[in-house]
């Protein structure tokens, strides 16, 4: 018996239905306070900038359209990958503000995420912050893929 397929010209459809929801993307947390913030965000100067940025960077948040970042001291992690204390990293803290924002401009396909598109290239970013070959691009790799 043959069997053969019918090619159909058109386009097909799916209905989601009423109750389609996008699934949120989660992130792992200890790893954004003990590796992510340190290195990236405060490494490489995202919320202060450089002083020719004039303060238009993401610590001024009229100044960026989006990750809006807040200055505080740094997570103590005791030299491991978990905070000690978590009062620092608590709901209302300035780090979870700065986790909650920059994991929006996060993606599990690392290479699609704003927060590494962005700041690699002077066409999505007034300046360029970091190239592919920067050891930060490991981290944001690690950070999408990380349980």
């Amino acid at each position: 018996m043959l069997v053969t397929s019918a090619s159909v010209g058109g386009c097909m459809t799916v209905d989601p239905g009423p109750n389609f929801v996008i699934p949120n993307q989660t992130f792992n947390e200890n790893y954004f306070y003990c590796t992510v913030e340190p290195q990236l965000i405060f490494g490489k100067k995202c919320g202060s900038g450089d002083p020719s940025d004039n303060g238009n960077c993401h610590f001024n948040s009229s100044a960026v359209s989006g990750m809006a970042l807040l200055d505080h001291p740094p997570v103590d992690c005791g030299g491991g990958a978990n905070p000690v204390n978590a009062a620092q990293t608590g709901l209302g803290s300035p780090a979870r503000a700065n986790y909650t924002s920059v994991s929006l401009e996060m993606s599990k396909d690392y290479l699609t995420a704003a927060l590494y598109v962005r700041p690699s290239s002077s066409q999505a970013h007034p300046r360029v912050i970091f190239t592919d070959t920067d050891p930060v691009v490991d981290i944001i790799r690690q950070w999408a893929s990380k349980p």
